[in-house]
This record gives C-alpha cells, structure tokens and sequence, in this order.
C-alpha cells in the first residue's frame, strides 16, 4: 500500500477504513449481504422470544381476519376488480400495438 491514498468512505470504511474492496460494487453487495443476514437473524430472534397475538386482536389489521364488505350493490365503475382488469386489459393491448 506504499504510494496509494486511502479515504474513508471510498471502498473501506466511513471512519476510517477497516477493510479494502476491490470496487464500490463489492463494497455495496458485502453491506447489503450483512444488512440482509443481520435484519433476518434479528427477525427470527425477535418472533422467537414474543408470544403470538389473540386473532381478534388482529382484526381490522390483517387482511385474512377483516372482513371485506360486499360489492353486488356497487355501480360497475366502483368496483375494484373490475376497474383492474379493464386497465390490465387495456395495458396488454397497448403493449401489443406498441411493440
């Protein structure tokens, strides 16, 4: 390392610098690989050591516990769904004259 000038932050460190990488890439992916272990190890620790949540708890905050209000009554513009397929209906069409 005679000659080269090292900088914090630049494929090492943001203090100072614990390790050379050979690019930024390199440096980005380890970061994100330890990021991604971490937060997952965390995650699994933490749903190990807390005790589940009485369903009707969770009512109103879960999707597969709230109930969903009926739609026969809605104008066909206020539905969801349909208004959905219509636009993916409408996108693929565009996608196949534009392609």
């Amino acid at each position: 390392m005679i000659g080269k000038v090292i900088v914090a932050g630049v494929k090492g460190g943001w203090l100072h610098v614990v390790h050379i990488y050979p690019s930024e890439v390199a440096q980005n992916f380890w970061a994100a690989i330890f990021a991604w272990t971490s937060c997952f190890v965390i995650t699994i620790i933490i749903g190990l050591a807390t005790k589940p949540r009485n369903q009707e708890e969770l009512k109103g905050l879960v999707y597969s516990l709230t109930p969903r209000p009926a739609q026969e009554h809605l104008k066909w513009y206020q539905r969801p769904v349909l208004l959905a397929v219509c636009v993916l209906g409408g996108a693929a069409i565009l996608n196949f004259i534009f392609w």
